[in-house]
C-alpha cells in the first residue's frame, strides 16, 4: 500500500474519521427509513396552519435517536412554514431545583438575550413615542402585561442598560436598586410556574406578530428531571401544564425524554398525569430501538452519507477485495457483508443507533490501524 495514503479518509473514501452522527449538524442524513421525519413535519404544520401550536412529547431507549429526529423534523418543517426553533437542554437539577431552574438555566439561556430583547426592541418600535402616561398605556396594551410593560417602557432612554431588563426577564436575582429602575417591586426569582410559563407564551406571541414566525421549544434530554424532589415536581407540573395547554396556541412546544420503556418515563410525564393528559395519547411518538432487518438500510445509509462522492470507489473495492475473502457490496464498503453481519451480533438486545455507529467507528480505528483495506469481521469488537 502507498505510503502517500495517511488518513482514514483517503484509505476508505470517507469524508471524515468516524460515523458519529452529531443530531444538530448532522441533520442532511437521517438513515432510520422506520421513522418518517417529513410525516411528523407534515403533523405540526397541519395543526399550525389551524391556528393550534402543536405539542408532542418524543420518547425511547437511550441513544435511539430523538435528537436526531426532533432536529431533523425541525428542518423539514422550516420548509413548510415559517418557525423558529430552539432547542433547550435541560440543564443538570438538583433535588430541590424549581420549574424557574429550568426557565432562567434552560429556557432562556436557551432563547437567548440577543433574540429576546431584540423582539422587545421591534415591538417598542412599532409603539413609538408618546408621553409617559400614554406610552405606558400603549406598551400595557401590547405585551398584555403590566409588569412586562413597565420595564420595556425603560428602552425609549438611550442611556439604559439593557442587560438589566434582560435580568430580570430571564429569572435572575436582582438588587432593590435595579428593581426601581424597572419599576418592579420583585424579581422573578419567587414568581409561580404559571406565571413564568406566560412570559414564555409572551414571547411566542409577539414573535408571530412581528416577525410572523412561530415560536417552537425542543425541549431536550428531559429525563434529567428524574433528578428534582417530590417536593418541587409540583412547579414542574405546573410550568409544564400550562406550556402543553391545547389552547396555549403561541408557542409550540416539542418535549425529547429517554425511556426504555413508557412506565419508566419521568414522574412529570406519566401516563394520565395533568401534563400528558393535555397533550393526548395521540401527541406521543416513540423511537424504539431498530429492528434487525433494519439495521441494514441503517448502516447502509450513514456509510453513504459518510462516503467522499469524489472517491473512486471501484478501484478501493478492487483493492480490498485482494486481501480478504469477505465478500464486499458497494453500498456496505469499507465493510464486508460479514462484517455488518457481525456488527449486528455484537450488538446488545437494544439495537441503538448510537450504538451501531460507535460499533462501526471502533471497528474502523482497528482496521485502520491493522492496515487493512478493509473492515473484516474480525475488526468488530
Amino acid at each position: 500500500m502507498s505510503d502517500e495514503i495517511t488518513t482514514i479518509g483517503q484509505r476508505y473514501g470517507l469524508k471524515r474519521e468516524n460515523f458519529i452522527l452529531d443530531p444538530l449538524t448532522d441533520t442532511d442524513c437521517f438513515a432510520r427509513d422506520d421513522i418518517n421525519t417529513h410525516m411528523i413535519a407534515e403533523s405540526l404544520d397541519i395543526d399550525l396552519v389551524t391556528g393550534l401550536a402543536p405539542k408532542r412529547l418524543v420518547w425511547g431507549p437511550y441513544g435511539g435517536g430523538k435528537t436526531h429526529t426532533l432536529m431533523r423534523t425541525m428542518k423539514e418543517l422550516q420548509q413548510l412554514t415559517p418557525i423558529h426553533p430552539v432547542r433547550i437542554e435541560c440543564p443538570d437539577l438538583s433535588k430541590k431545583s424549581r420549574f424557574h431552574d429550568l426557565y432562567r438555566e434552560g429556557i432562556m439561556r436557551g432563547l437567548g438575550q440577543d433574540f429576546v430583547i431584540g423582539l422587545i426592541e421591534d415591538v417598542v418600535q412599532t409603539i413609538g413615542l408618546a408621553r409617559r402616561e400614554e406610552l405606558l398605556n400603549r406598551h400595557k396594551s401590547k405585551f398584555g402585561d403590566e409588569e412586562i410593560a413597565k420595564a420595556t417602557v425603560r428602552l425609549i432612554d438611550p442611556n439604559f442598560d439593557k442587560l438589566r431588563l434582560w435580568r430580570w426577564i430571564s429569572g435572575v436575582a436582582m438588587s432593590r436598586q435595579d428593581l426601581d429602575d424597572l419599576g418592579q417591586t420583585q424579581d422573578l426569582t419567587q414568581t409561580e410556574a404559571a406565571r413564568l410559563a406566560e412570559v414564555i407564551c409572551l414571547f411566542g406571541r409577539l414573535l408571530k406578530e412581528i416577525r410572523h414566525q412561530t415560536l417552537v421549544l425542543v425541549l431536550d434530554e428531559m429525563e434529567r428531571l428524574k433528578s428534582i424532589g417530590p417536593e418541587t415536581i409540583p412547579t414542574f407540573e405546573t410550568g409544564f401544564t400550562r406550556l402543553v395547554d391545547p389552547n396555549q396556541t403561541a408557542v409550540s412546544v416539542l418535549i425529547g425524554a429517554s425511556a426504555a420503556l413508557r412506565s419508566e418515563m419521568v414522574e412529570i410525564f406519566r401516563e394520565n398525569g395533568p401534563v400528558v393528559s393535555r397533550l393526548g395519547t395521540d401527541a406521543e411518538i416513540e423511537i424504539a430501538s431498530l429492528d434487525e432487518p433494519d439495521v441494514n438500510k441503517f448502516i447502509k445509509g450513514v456509510i453513504a452519507y459518510i462516503r467522499d462522492p469524489n472517491v473512486e470507489l471501484g478501484g478501493l473495492i478492487a483493492t480490498a477485495r485482494k486481501t480478504t475473502n469477505e465478500s464486499i457490496h458497494p453500498d456496505f464498503f469499507p465493510f464486508t457483508e460479514d462484517a455488518v453481519d457481525a456488527i449486528k451480533s455484537h450488538l446488545t438486545q437494544i439495537m441503538t443507533p448510537r450504538e451501531i455507529t460507535m460499533k462501526m467507528t471502533r471497528a474502523l480505528g482497528k482496521a485502520f490501524r491493522s492496515n487493512s483495506v478493509a473492515i473484516a469481521s474480525d475488526c468488530i469488537v
